[in-house]
């Protein structure tokens, strides 16, 4: 390959769908968002630097970078990113003749990514350079030349072509392998979860090891109303959840009587525990619009505690386990955000190991699947 300045092009044209739509490059983690961390860690790397973003270019003017959509309409995924730099280049520059492309949400990428491409691409006499951590190839993270931008172009047009490695087997193409320890460079953020990790990444709180269970206490608002009819003589219900507790609270104690026929009560002490093994709920919990704490009820048959809290748990699929004993009352009240916090950082310590999958159980609207079930 031929010297020259390398060209580096920030691919943030996606649509954002697991994030909730919207400019997931523009969130911010500790004070400064994705995109500004990835183009800090690119342009030392590069000479001309570009984005290629769609919609509105004045909300990224801040950046001071040339904005550059989609050549080609309907999102139509990163290797219409890549023509599209390819071409732009072409027609705005001088002397570039290699373009690298890197992701805006993965902010970790190696500092030394295009002096490896580069190196690898001229060792190997290369049409193209790859990214690789083991068998797994980063496409986004790669070294062109921009004399395929024609060749390019007719395969996205013609050819309908949409996957990067789909293109670049038709060329060769020199694998460069960095390693995932002990942070994977390419780790990418794409839900809310991975923000909450990157964070932990960034100011040194993520542990080495995942945590196999976490516990935490909470209070619970109670209340008991008086019967409507023959047959039920009163009913009990939680209220809300209480991520900061009184302090030096008894387990059990009246807080008023009301003239209506509602009386309130304060259980402390509450434990909620989060196990490894449970992950894949409490993610399918967050993911909701409402999250929700579910609270186990048990008659004690004692006047001075007549409930006991006998669960508080994040897991939807446990809280309807319990629901189906018919001894017990399960509801849900809303998770406070001190506490859906907590369950955050403890799911941000364990990445995923496939793709969320909900549980047979879990098909129903928990909104309302608890609503009650086994109040009397």
């Amino acid at each position: 390959m031929n010297s020259g300045p390398i060209a580096g092009m920030i691919l943030a044209g996606g649509l954002s769908r697991r994030m909730g739509g919207g400019d997931k490059a523009l969130i911010e983690v500790d004070g400064q968002s994705l995109l500004e961390r990835v183009i800090d860690r690119l342009s030392p790397q590069v000479g001309p630097l570009l984005l290629n973003a769609n919609g509105d270019p004045n909300r990224f003017a801040h950046l001071t970078l040339p904005v550059a959509p989609d050549v080609v309409e309907g999102y139509a995924g990163p290797l219409v990113g890549v023509l599209t730099g390819l071409e732009w280049l072409r027609d705005h520059t001088m002397d570039v003749e290699w373009m690298v492309s890197v992701a805006a949400d993965t902010p970790l990428f190696p500092p030394d990514l295009v002096e490896r491409l580069v190196q690898a691409a001229r060792q190997e006499n290369a049409d193209i350079a790859i990214a690789y951590t083991g068998t797994r190839s980063h496409p986004v993270f790669a070294l062109w030349p921009l004399r395929l931008a024609e060749e390019l172009r007719r395969a996205v047009t013609d050819e309908s072509l949409r996957k990067i490695e789909a293109w670049t087997e038709r060329y060769k193409v020199a694998r460069v392998q960095w390693p995932t320890e002990p942070t994977d460079p390419f780790f990418n953020v794409n839900t809310p979860e991975d923000v909450v990790r990157l964070g932990m990444i960034l100011d040194g709180s993520l542990p080495d090891e995942p945590p196999l269970k976490a516990e935490t206490e909470i209070a619970v608002l109670v209340e008991r109303r008086d019967g409507t009819t023959a047959w039920v003589s009163e009913s009990w219900r939680p209220l809300e959840a209480l991520a900061d507790p009184p302090p030096q609270s008894a387990a059990w104690t009246l807080l008023r009587r009301g003239e209506d026929g509602s009386d309130r009560y304060l259980a402390s002490r509450v434990p909620v525990v989060l196990h490894r093994s449970d992950l894949a709920s409490y993610r399918y919990n967050l993911a909701g619009m409402e999250p929700r704490l579910y609270v186990v009820l048990r008659k004690t048959g004692d006047d001075a505690c007549p409930i006991r809290v006998v669960m508080a748990t994040i897991a939807p699929d446990e809280a309807q386990a319990m629901s189906e004993s018919g001894e017990d009352m399960v509801d849900g009240v809303a998770l406070p955000e001190a506490l859906r916090a907590w369950v955050e950082r403890f799911c941000a310590c364990h990445p995923p190991d496939e793709p969320l999958r909900k549980r047979q159980r879990d098909r129903m609207d928990t909104d309302n699947a608890f609503a009650g079930k086994g109040r009397s």
